[in-house]
């Protein structure tokens, strides 16, 4: 052992006095072995270079501190990575976490660099996660100190902590000659008790980029714009997606209608004349003053301009000077400037649609193209920015202008799309909620064109659409992908994430009890815990985890909850990337413009998109073929591609063709997520935030949004998503119940009300239902199950036909709702469906345990009667099938009936009279009590209270009398004919302790 002598050191400006600490070169006898990656073992790994540096001798080395901070640097053999001995830092600091903390490790002497050099790889072995957040183990940053041949100190920040298990940190680092790898830093660490750290190396090399080469992939669905790169669609067929040229252009509600196109005094003017309404909107633009923007004209009024000092704008700074010549040609204006860039104007229904193209200039005389505008707005009258719930960028949103005295009866609305399908940008922007400014109003961005790692810009082609209508839906882009490929399998079903499992004996055991509630039209999907024992990779996997017992652990598994009747599926992603796994390649990481590796999930980088597909077609039909080998009831979950807006995923490697362009994301993703329907053969699921641009590619997605807006307190406005994103695919609950209630303060004060609230964003915005959790009591997983199932599969992928809002004396229109602020005040809508199927909402705004006033109440006639419903409740009906969670005798009690039944399930009775005795006409009940019939002299009941406290009269018209009554146990075990009583005309089983469902025999 080699201990540094303690001895006070110069001080430091920036942390104080510095004290040496612990430096042992020997090992402890009673640590344990530790093993390498059993993926690395797996694919045999190689290091691929000699390290610059080892810690497995640390003679002559030192560490220093401050700031309160105790350190020990020792050998080890208790992490391997490379199979041999490494660093184990224990550190530790004094309890403040204001204090600035620092560990400097320095060697023996400065270690040369090699001129050549351009990064650094460090194999470090992690102490946190960054989603657990561990308040007692607080993140350190490792710093690498390089000192020039004129002594200039530069430190380079390689990594913050935030992994639990090997992983290759890499960074580039400054040029230069002569320089020298001081001092390794750890900064932070502020906690009481001893933490650990293991370095196995640290590597400065010149990175080698080969050429790269990726198959082509089918063609893109449209018409590129001339001289526009494909990227990598450049293979045979087409991609399915978008349907349609026009793209995003917005629905015209109006289907009778003229456009034009003329000069008028110096003026290009383009017209929309409604031959129904009479509306006529013009879009006035002067071609020699395109800064000034467009003048919108609404009949014989001007609301005002948009485009203000908008479009392309140069590295510079600079817009383009004056054109050089414009002409308008069926009915398309197109502005010519000097040196390839191009403004092209055209009407299509109330939209004017621009395109913009700016090429580069290979002389090299003006200056790079890297952002396209959509400037300011200015009109008269007062703004107002609607957010349009799941349209979002992510820390920004792109939103509608309504100006509400733009006209005399009534508000005026305004959108601006960028048409991600042409794209060919890096980086869409917007606003947290738009910009209301004395300059005027911003309600998007544009787009920004960053250097791919040649240091070049991709030429600018974009097409966005400017409408300005009366009519809110007439603002909203239509989303031209196709229905998912098996979404019509999830539409009766709902879902539930065994968030592993961790255990799958304890699992199964879970499920058959769900099941025997009657839950069997479930899907349940497992998340990435299948895959892994610890910290190991869980992506591009086809072996499951050793210590869960491998392969045939996992496929009894999942033979066993498709056994249930459910459907089952396994995680995969194609985005997180982890440096242990098998296929490790670092050719295949993604690229920031910088030319830095981009880094992903915890322990992992970010896989580039073009290899994300390929290995997708490699892995998904062996994983199927493997774990799923009887074809059948087949789910999955694809995580992440919908979480990730496809900008922040946008590979700028210059080696790939599409680089720097998100639109290259968007469509790799998009043909990986469709493949995995087609080769699963059931619905394929992903994370969601941006389904908005993928709705339909998969079968679903959570129906959330990252962004810092909980759905819970946003305005009540699905109208987007229904007509969108619903009628491609079957997105999940709101996402799950967690995620929902956070965003209600102090739900916990009314919980049944948060959980009511929770199952009706679900119905309003057509969802399928997300299995409420066991820990909040079986009679609310129940709930939610029979309350759902039937309702959904009714709404599910259905468009609807009205959307419409109570003003408390009438309903009205969606535009009329926003104008009036419906969505917000009073919260109460009626949906109804071209399949008939009418859903009437109400979800009026009352706090936790606060009394509903009179007001909140809704009261609608259906079926010959008058029904009360209450905030957090609902009502529908359509054929043979009608619902309600609704008042009967002032409280609120829960009722659905379906007498038809739904394809092959039979007619269904549940009802729940949430703790009192309930008369529900057929059926009596204190509790959730689910009525199946299964013949025409036989009924199952299923008893969610298990106390037998309910009553029938002759439910779904029940012939003769009931003369036999079975009783079996939730472990199906039959426990004996019970007796039956009568009382008030309504039949009743004698109460049998372990009882679940009774079968009862008519004659």
């Amino acid at each position: 052992m080699r201990r540094c002598p303690f001895f006070w050191c110069l001080p430091l400006a920036f942390c104080g006095l510095l004290l040496c600490q612990v430096v042992s070169d020997q090992l402890d006898p009673e640590e344990p072995q530790g093993q390498r990656p059993y993926e690395m073992v797996w694919a045999n790994r190689k290091e691929p270079r000699p390290p610059t540096v080892t810690f497995s001798n640390l003679t002559g080395w030192k560490v220093t501190v401050t700031g309160g901070a105790v350190a020990t640097l020792s050998v080890s053999r208790g992490e391997n990575v490379w199979d041999r001995l490494v660093g184990k830092l224990t550190y530790r600091g004094n309890g403040d976490p204001n204090t600035q903390h620092l560990i400097r490790i320095e060697p023996p002497e400065p270690v040369p660099i090699s001129d050549e050099s351009d990064c650094v790889d460090m194999w470090v072995y992690g102490n946190r996660w960054d989603w657990e957040n561990p308040p007692d183990t607080p993140p350190v940053f490792l710093y690498l100190e390089i000192v020039d041949r004129r002594g200039q100190k530069q430190r380079v920040l390689v990594h913050h902590v935030y992994w639990k298990t090997w992983w290759l940190c890499h960074r580039r680092i400054p040029a230069g000659s002569g320089r020298k790898w001081t001092a390794l830093e750890v900064e932070g660490g502020w906690q009481k008790d001893d933490r650990t750290l293991y370095f196995d190396s640290i590597t400065f090399y010149r990175e080698p980029l080969p050429p790269l080469s990726f198959p082509a992939r089918p063609k893109r669905n449209l018409t590129l714009f001339p001289g526009q790169s494909a990227g990598l669609n450049t293979g045979k067929g087409r991609l399915p997606f978008p349907t349609r040229e026009e793209t995003i252009l917005p629905v015209n509600l109006e289907q009778s209608f003229r456009c034009s196109a003329e000069k008028r005094n110096g003026l290009v003017v383009f017209t929309y004349e409604g031959m129904e309404t009479k509306n006529r909107l013009e879009y006035r633009i002067d071609p020699a003053d395109l800064k000034a923007g467009v003048e919108v004209g609404w009949g014989k009024r001007t609301l005002g301009r948009l485009l203000i000092d908008g479009l392309v704008r140069g590295a510079d700074g600079s817009q383009p000077s004056s054109p050089q010549r414009h002409w308008l040609r069926d009915g398309v204006l197109t502005v010519q400037f000097g040196q390839g860039a191009r403004y092209l104007f055209r009407l299509w229904q109330k939209s004017l649609v621009v395109d913009v193209q700016w090429q580069q200039d290979a002389s090299g005389s003006r200056p790079e193209g890297v952002e396209v505008s959509f400037g300011w707005i200015r009109f008269d009258g007062k703004p107002r920015t609607v957010y349009i719930p799941f349209i979002t960028y992510g820390a920004s949103n792109p939103v509608v202008l309504m100006v509400q005295d733009a006209l005399p009866n009534g508000p005026v609305f305004v959108s601006q799309w960028l048409d991600w399908y042409r794209s060919n940008g890096s980086e869409p922007y917007a606003f947290s909620n738009g910009e209301i400014t004395e300059l005027g109003v911003r309600i998007n961005g544009g787009v920004r064109y960053h250097p791919k790692t040649d240091g070049k810009r991709n030429d600018i082609y974009e097409r966005f659409f400017i409408t300005v209508s009366t009519e809110f839906e007439e603002v909203l882009p239509v989303i031209p992908n196709p229905k998912g490929l098996n979404a019509e399998k999830a539409v009766d079903r709902l879902w539930q994430e065994s968030w592993g499992p961790a255990d799958y004996q304890q699992e199964m055991k879970r499920s058959r009890l769900l099941r025997a509630y009657g839950i069997e039209r479930l899907i349940q999907c497992n998340h990435e815990i299948t895959w892994r024992d610890g910290g190991e990779s869980f992506t591009l996997r086809l072996r499951a985890a050793p210590g869960k017992g491998g392969d045939q652990a996992l496929i009894e598994y999942l033979k066993h909850q498709k056994s249930l009747g459910w459907y089952a599926g396994l995680y995969t992603n194609y985005t997180d990337f982890a440096p242990v796994n098998e296929h490790w390649n670092p050719d295949f990481v993604q690229r920031t413009s910088d030319g830095n590796w981009r880094h992903a999930w915890a322990r992992c980088w970010a896989l580039k998109p073009a290899a994300a597909v390929v290995f997708d077609f490699l892995l998904a039909p062996q994983i199927k073929k493997k774990f799923h080998p009887d074809s059948t009831n087949v789910s999955g979950y694809t995580d992440v591609h919908t979480a990730v807006p496809p900008w922040v995923y946008c590979d700028y490697d210059a080696r790939v063709p599409g680089a720097g362009t998100f639109a290259q994301t968007f469509y790799c993703y998009g043909e990986l997520l469709r493949n995995d329907s087609k080769v699963y053969g059931g619905p394929i699921f992903s994370e969601g935030t941006f389904q908005w641009l993928y709705a339909g590619l998969c079968d679903g997605n959570y129906a959330l949004t990252y962004n810092g807006r909980p759905i819970a307190r946003e305005p009540l406005l699905p109208v987007f998503f229904l007509r969108e994103i619903h009628t491609k695919e079957c997105d999940i609950g709101m996402a799950w119940t967690d995620w929902f209630l956070q965003g209600i303060p102090d739900w916990q004060k009314d919980i049944d009300q948060a959980l009511d609230r929770f199952l009706l964003h679900t119905i309003a915005y057509g969802t399928l239902g997300w299995l409420i959790e066991e820990r909040f009591g079986m009679e609310r997983v129940v709930r939610s199950y029979y309350l759902l199932q039937r309702l959904q599969a009714r709404y599910g992928l259905q468009p609807p036909e009205s959307i419409r809002y109570w003003n408390g004396n009438r309903l009205v229109s969606v535009s009329q709702a926003l104008y009036a602020d419906l969505p917000t005040t009073r919260r109460q809508m009626l949906i109804t469906y071209k399949n008939g199927l009418k859903v009437w909402i109400n979800d009026y705004p009352v706090s936790p345990g606060e009394k509903p006033p009179p007001e909140s109440l809704w009261t609608v006639k259906v079926r010959g009667r008058e029904w009360v419903i209450p905030p957090a409740g609902w009502l529908a009906e359509m054929d043979g099938f009608f619902t309600y969670s609704a008042l009967i005798d002032d409280r609120k009690v829960d009722y659905l009936e379906d007498l038809k039944g739904w394809k092959d399930q039979p007619p269904l009775l549940f009802a729940d009279g949430r703790g009192q005795e309930t008369d529900f006409g057929t059926l009596r009940t204190v509790g959730g009590v689910a009525l199946r019939r299964l013949s025409k002299d036989r009924l199952e009941v299923m008893d969610a209270l298990g106390k037998g406290q309910f009553g029938l009269k002759n439910p779904f018209g029940m012939k003769g009398k009931p003369v036999r009554c079975l009783a079996f146990s939730a472990d199906d075990r039959f426990l004996g004919e019970i007796p039956i009583d009568e009382r008030d005309g309504f039949i009743s089983p004698k109460p049998v302790s372990g009882a679940l469902r009774y079968v009862v025999h008519y004659r």
